[in-house]
């Protein structure tokens, strides 16, 4: 009897998480059918290195990526996954070591969708220590 409830019970709970579940996933798959493409962006382990990663949902759009300063100068700009490309994703790490302290931003667009990442470059300054003196007693 108990191994009945049990297996009811967690028959029962498995139902009703993919119920609950089910509408949020199709929501999403609408969401991506309607966007062009997604974008991530995160720091490499090496300190003065980024990753952007973009996947691509629609073919027919082609997707430009520009990286401009605070100036609006444009430092990069490249087309990524072009209309007849067969790549759907692209992972490119880029170098910040050459580039100055400031604030830079990445614009990437495909048809009429556009987004702009934003990040500030900043090197940390170096505080002169102090010398220590230790003391011991015997």
């Amino acid at each position: 009897m108990k191994t009945s409830f049990k297996l009811l019970a967690c028959a029962l709970f498995v139902s009703l998480t993919v119920a609950v579940s089910s509408p949020g996933l199709a929501g999403d798959d609408k969401k991506q059918a309607k966007a062009a493409f997604t974008v991530a962006m995160f720091p490499a382990a090496d300190a003065s290195k980024l990753w952007l990663c973009l996947e691509k949902y629609q073919a027919e759009n082609k997707v430009n990526l520009t990286m401009i300063n605070e100036n609006g100068q444009i430092l990069f700009e490249e087309t990524l996954c072009g209309k007849n490309s067969k790549q759907s994703a692209v992972r490119q790490q880029f170098d910040m070591s050459q580039l100055s302290d400031g604030k830079y931003t990445f614009r990437i667009s495909a048809g009429s969708q556009k987004e702009e990442i934003s990040f500030k470059l900043s090197t940390p300054t170096l505080e002169a220590t102090q010398p220590t003196r230790l003391i011991a007693i015997k």
